[in-house]
Protein backbone atom coordinates (compact mmCIF):
# COMPACT_ATOMS: atom_id res chain seq x y z
CA UNK A 1 0.00 0.00 0.00
CA UNK A 2 1.05 3.50 -0.59
CA UNK A 3 1.39 6.34 1.82
CA UNK A 4 0.89 10.12 1.50
CA UNK A 5 3.35 12.35 -0.26
CA UNK A 6 6.23 14.18 1.25
CA UNK A 7 6.32 17.95 0.72
CA UNK A 8 7.49 19.11 -2.71
CA UNK A 9 10.70 20.55 -1.26
CA UNK A 10 11.75 16.99 -0.44
CA UNK A 11 11.67 16.23 -4.14
CA UNK A 12 13.62 19.35 -5.00
CA UNK A 13 16.28 18.31 -2.52
CA UNK A 14 16.73 15.12 -4.53
CA UNK A 15 16.85 16.88 -7.88
CA UNK A 16 13.46 15.71 -9.15
CA UNK A 17 11.80 19.11 -9.56
CA UNK A 18 12.77 22.57 -10.65
CA UNK A 19 10.97 25.52 -12.18
CA UNK A 20 11.58 24.31 -15.74
CA UNK A 21 10.11 20.85 -15.32
CA UNK A 22 7.48 21.16 -12.61
CA UNK A 23 4.44 20.73 -14.85
CA UNK A 24 2.87 17.28 -14.73
CA UNK A 25 2.30 15.13 -17.77
CA UNK A 26 -1.09 14.13 -19.11
CA UNK A 27 -1.90 11.03 -17.04
CA UNK A 28 -0.87 7.76 -15.42
CA UNK A 29 0.30 4.91 -17.59
CA UNK A 30 2.05 1.59 -16.92
CA UNK A 31 5.83 1.71 -16.74
CA UNK A 32 7.46 0.25 -19.82
CA UNK A 33 11.03 -0.99 -20.01
CA UNK A 34 13.98 -0.92 -17.59
CA UNK A 35 14.55 2.85 -17.86
CA UNK A 36 11.03 3.77 -16.76
CA UNK A 37 11.10 1.14 -14.01
CA UNK A 38 14.38 2.59 -12.75
CA UNK A 39 12.99 6.15 -12.77
CA UNK A 40 9.95 5.03 -10.81
CA UNK A 41 12.08 3.17 -8.25
CA UNK A 42 14.37 6.18 -7.86
CA UNK A 43 11.29 8.31 -7.31
CA UNK A 44 10.13 5.98 -4.52
CA UNK A 45 13.55 6.03 -2.84
CA UNK A 46 13.61 9.83 -3.02
CA UNK A 47 10.36 9.98 -1.05
CA UNK A 48 11.95 8.46 2.05
CA UNK A 49 9.31 7.14 4.46
CA UNK A 50 6.56 7.89 1.94
CA UNK A 51 7.97 5.42 -0.60
CA UNK A 52 8.42 2.63 1.92
CA UNK A 53 5.13 0.77 1.44
CA UNK A 54 5.21 0.89 -2.36
CA UNK A 55 8.82 -0.25 -2.47
CA UNK A 56 8.05 -3.14 -0.13
CA UNK A 57 5.06 -4.14 -2.26
CA UNK A 58 7.23 -4.24 -5.38
CA UNK A 59 9.74 -6.47 -3.59
CA UNK A 60 6.94 -8.76 -2.45
CA UNK A 61 5.43 -9.26 -5.88
CA UNK A 62 8.90 -9.71 -7.36
CA UNK A 63 9.36 -12.73 -5.06
CA UNK A 64 6.17 -14.09 -6.62
CA UNK A 65 7.61 -13.69 -10.12
CA UNK A 66 5.53 -10.60 -10.93
CA UNK A 67 7.53 -7.86 -12.63
CA UNK A 68 7.07 -4.13 -11.93
CA UNK A 69 5.65 -3.61 -15.44
CA UNK A 70 2.64 -5.67 -14.34
CA UNK A 71 1.75 -3.60 -11.27
CA UNK A 72 3.45 -0.19 -11.43
CA UNK A 73 2.00 2.90 -13.11
CA UNK A 74 3.60 6.32 -13.23
CA UNK A 75 2.84 9.91 -14.12
CA UNK A 76 5.81 11.36 -16.02
CA UNK A 77 6.49 15.06 -16.12
CA UNK A 78 7.17 16.92 -19.34
CA UNK A 79 10.92 16.34 -18.92
CA UNK A 80 10.43 12.60 -18.40
CA UNK A 81 10.83 12.66 -14.61
CA UNK A 82 8.45 10.72 -12.38
CA UNK A 83 5.85 12.98 -10.81
CA UNK A 84 3.70 10.32 -9.14
CA UNK A 85 3.29 6.55 -9.05
CA UNK A 86 0.41 4.15 -8.54
CA UNK A 87 0.33 0.46 -7.69
CA UNK A 88 -2.40 -1.53 -9.39
CA UNK A 89 -2.18 -5.14 -8.28
CA UNK A 90 -5.09 -7.53 -8.42
CA UNK A 91 -7.91 -5.63 -6.63
CA UNK A 92 -5.72 -3.00 -4.95
CA UNK A 93 -4.99 0.55 -6.10
CA UNK A 94 -2.69 2.86 -4.17
CA UNK A 95 -1.18 6.26 -4.98
CA UNK A 96 1.94 8.22 -4.10
CA UNK A 97 1.59 11.85 -5.22
CA UNK A 98 4.00 14.74 -4.87
CA UNK A 99 1.43 17.56 -4.86
CA UNK A 100 -2.19 18.40 -5.59
CA UNK A 101 -1.20 18.87 -9.25
CA UNK A 102 -1.49 15.10 -9.75
CA UNK A 103 -4.87 14.69 -8.06
CA UNK A 104 -6.90 14.95 -11.28
CA UNK A 105 -4.86 12.28 -13.01
CA UNK A 106 -5.14 10.07 -9.93
CA UNK A 107 -8.93 10.43 -9.87
CA UNK A 108 -9.08 9.59 -13.57
CA UNK A 109 -7.15 6.35 -13.02
CA UNK A 110 -9.35 5.56 -10.01
CA UNK A 111 -12.52 5.98 -12.08
CA UNK A 112 -11.15 3.74 -14.84
CA UNK A 113 -10.32 0.91 -12.45
CA UNK A 114 -13.11 1.32 -9.88
CA UNK A 115 -15.32 -1.65 -10.92
CA UNK A 116 -12.50 -4.15 -10.27
CA UNK A 117 -11.20 -2.70 -7.01
CA UNK A 118 -11.73 -4.03 -3.50
CA UNK A 119 -9.20 -1.81 -1.74
CA UNK A 120 -8.02 1.76 -2.41
CA UNK A 121 -5.35 3.68 -0.48
CA UNK A 122 -5.39 7.46 -0.97
CA UNK A 123 -3.35 10.27 0.65
CA UNK A 124 -5.84 12.18 2.77
CA UNK A 125 -7.00 15.41 1.16
CA UNK A 126 -5.26 14.89 -2.18
CA UNK A 127 -7.80 13.01 -4.30
CA UNK A 128 -11.54 13.55 -4.69
CA UNK A 129 -13.14 10.64 -2.80
CA UNK A 130 -16.74 11.25 -3.82
CA UNK A 131 -18.77 8.44 -5.36
CA UNK A 132 -17.22 5.68 -3.24
CA UNK A 133 -20.42 4.76 -1.41
CA UNK A 134 -19.78 1.05 -2.03
CA UNK A 135 -16.71 1.30 0.17
CA UNK A 136 -16.21 1.71 3.88
CA UNK A 137 -13.02 3.42 4.99
CA UNK A 138 -10.74 4.14 7.91
CA UNK A 139 -7.84 6.49 8.52
CA UNK A 140 -4.31 5.33 9.23
CA UNK A 141 -1.82 7.54 11.04
CA UNK A 142 1.76 7.67 9.73
CA UNK A 143 4.66 8.36 12.06
CA UNK A 144 8.47 8.31 12.07
CA UNK A 145 10.95 8.13 14.94
CA UNK A 146 14.24 10.02 14.48
CA UNK A 147 15.23 8.74 17.94
CA UNK A 148 13.65 6.36 20.44
CA UNK A 149 12.90 7.71 23.91
CA UNK A 150 13.12 4.84 26.37
CA UNK A 151 10.57 5.24 29.18
CA UNK A 152 11.70 5.59 32.76
CA UNK A 153 11.50 2.44 34.80
CA UNK A 154 12.21 -1.16 33.95
CA UNK A 155 10.90 -2.67 30.73
CA UNK A 156 10.00 -6.31 30.26
CA UNK A 157 12.84 -8.48 29.01
CA UNK A 158 12.93 -8.76 25.21
CA UNK A 159 14.91 -10.80 22.69
CA UNK A 160 15.04 -11.48 18.98
CA UNK A 161 12.52 -14.13 17.91
CA UNK A 162 13.21 -17.29 15.91
CA UNK A 163 11.15 -19.91 14.15
CA UNK A 164 11.03 -21.86 17.41
CA UNK A 165 8.77 -19.10 18.75
CA UNK A 166 6.18 -19.51 15.99
CA UNK A 167 3.65 -21.36 18.14
CA UNK A 168 3.81 -18.87 21.01
CA UNK A 169 3.51 -15.99 18.56
CA UNK A 170 0.49 -17.73 17.04
CA UNK A 171 -1.19 -17.73 20.48
CA UNK A 172 -0.77 -13.97 20.59
CA UNK A 173 -1.91 -13.25 17.05
CA UNK A 174 -4.98 -15.47 17.30
CA UNK A 175 -6.49 -12.64 19.35
CA UNK A 176 -5.81 -10.12 16.56
CA UNK A 177 -8.47 -10.17 13.83
CA UNK A 178 -6.14 -9.31 10.95
CA UNK A 179 -3.64 -12.02 11.90
CA UNK A 180 -5.79 -14.78 13.36
CA UNK A 181 -6.37 -16.61 10.05
CA UNK A 182 -2.70 -16.81 9.09
CA UNK A 183 -1.44 -20.37 8.66
CA UNK A 184 1.59 -21.92 10.33
CA UNK A 185 3.70 -21.86 7.14
CA UNK A 186 2.97 -18.19 6.53
CA UNK A 187 3.76 -17.37 10.14
CA UNK A 188 7.14 -19.15 9.96
CA UNK A 189 7.90 -17.35 6.69
CA UNK A 190 7.21 -14.01 8.34
CA UNK A 191 9.56 -14.81 11.21
CA UNK A 192 12.27 -15.91 8.78
CA UNK A 193 11.91 -12.86 6.51
CA UNK A 194 10.86 -10.15 8.97
CA UNK A 195 13.12 -9.65 12.02
CA UNK A 196 10.92 -9.96 15.11
CA UNK A 197 11.26 -9.28 18.83
CA UNK A 198 9.30 -10.77 21.70
CA UNK A 199 8.80 -9.89 25.37
CA UNK A 200 8.77 -12.63 27.98
CA UNK A 201 7.32 -13.15 31.44
CA UNK A 202 8.63 -16.21 33.30
CA UNK A 203 9.84 -17.66 30.01
CA UNK A 204 6.48 -17.20 28.26
CA UNK A 205 6.24 -15.02 25.14
CA UNK A 206 3.61 -12.37 25.86
CA UNK A 207 4.14 -9.71 23.16
CA UNK A 208 5.66 -9.38 19.68
CA UNK A 209 6.73 -6.67 17.20
CA UNK A 210 8.54 -6.98 13.89
CA UNK A 211 9.93 -5.12 10.90
CA UNK A 212 6.90 -5.43 8.64
CA UNK A 213 8.36 -3.56 5.66
CA UNK A 214 11.73 -2.41 4.36
CA UNK A 215 12.82 -0.34 1.37
CA UNK A 216 15.89 1.77 0.84
CA UNK A 217 17.11 2.99 4.23
CA UNK A 218 13.67 2.68 5.84
CA UNK A 219 11.97 -0.04 7.86
CA UNK A 220 8.49 -0.09 9.35
CA UNK A 221 7.89 -1.43 12.84
CA UNK A 222 4.50 -3.12 13.04
CA UNK A 223 2.63 -6.26 13.96
CA UNK A 224 2.69 -5.10 17.58
CA UNK A 225 0.46 -7.34 19.69
CA UNK A 226 0.18 -8.49 23.30
CA UNK A 227 -1.54 -11.56 24.74
CA UNK A 228 -4.80 -10.39 26.39
CA UNK A 229 -3.74 -11.71 29.81
CA UNK A 230 -0.63 -9.50 29.82
CA UNK A 231 -1.93 -6.20 28.49
CA UNK A 232 -1.36 -2.90 30.28
CA UNK A 233 1.93 -4.13 31.73
CA UNK A 234 4.25 -2.39 29.25
CA UNK A 235 4.78 -5.42 27.02
CA UNK A 236 3.81 -3.60 23.80
CA UNK A 237 6.10 -0.73 24.76
CA UNK A 238 8.99 -3.12 25.37
CA UNK A 239 8.77 -4.88 22.00
CA UNK A 240 8.22 -1.62 20.12
CA UNK A 241 11.31 -0.11 21.73
CA UNK A 242 13.30 -3.27 20.98
CA UNK A 243 12.32 -3.43 17.30
CA UNK A 244 12.75 0.31 16.67
CA UNK A 245 16.04 0.57 18.58
CA UNK A 246 17.47 -2.37 16.64
CA UNK A 247 16.54 -0.67 13.37
CA UNK A 248 18.20 2.61 14.34
CA UNK A 249 21.28 0.79 15.59
CA UNK A 250 21.56 -0.96 12.22
CA UNK A 251 21.55 2.40 10.42
CA UNK A 252 17.93 2.33 9.28
CA UNK A 253 15.28 5.00 9.60
CA UNK A 254 12.06 3.97 11.34
CA UNK A 255 8.41 4.43 10.42
CA UNK A 256 5.23 3.12 12.06
CA UNK A 257 1.56 3.15 11.03
CA UNK A 258 -1.52 2.65 13.18
CA UNK A 259 -5.23 2.82 12.54
CA UNK A 260 -6.61 3.16 16.07
CA UNK A 261 -6.24 6.73 17.41
CA UNK A 262 -6.21 5.27 20.93
CA UNK A 263 -2.70 3.95 20.19
CA UNK A 264 -1.19 7.44 19.95
CA UNK A 265 -0.37 7.55 23.70
CA UNK A 266 1.61 4.33 23.24
CA UNK A 267 3.76 5.37 20.31
CA UNK A 268 4.22 9.14 20.51
CA UNK A 269 5.94 9.19 23.94
CA UNK A 270 8.52 6.79 22.48
CA UNK A 271 9.58 9.39 19.89
CA UNK A 272 7.24 8.65 16.97
CA UNK A 273 6.15 11.87 15.27
CA UNK A 274 3.08 12.33 13.08
CA UNK A 275 4.01 12.92 9.41
CA UNK A 276 0.84 12.11 7.47
CA UNK A 277 -2.38 10.21 7.15
CA UNK A 278 -3.88 7.88 4.56
CA UNK A 279 -7.42 6.75 3.81
CA UNK A 280 -7.95 3.02 3.30
CA UNK A 281 -11.17 2.15 1.44
CA UNK A 282 -12.54 -1.40 1.54
CA UNK A 283 -15.40 -2.49 -0.71
CA UNK A 284 -18.37 -3.62 1.35
CA UNK A 285 -19.26 -7.27 0.77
Amino acid sequence: MLVPQTPSHHLRDHGWMDEERSQAGTGFRPVSGPEEVDRARQFLRAQGWAGLAAGEHLSRVDRLGIGPEQVLWWLPGLAGEARAVALLHQELLGFLLTSDDESGAARSLLDQQLPRLRQIVIPEGQVDCSGLEEFGYYRRELTVAPVIRIPAGALLATRAAGVEDAEQIRRIYQHVSWMSLEGADERRRRIEEQPSWVAEVDGEVVAVARWTMSFGSWVEVGGVATHPEFRRRGAATAVTVAAASAALAAGHQVALRYGDPALAPLYHPLGFEHVGRELVFQRRS
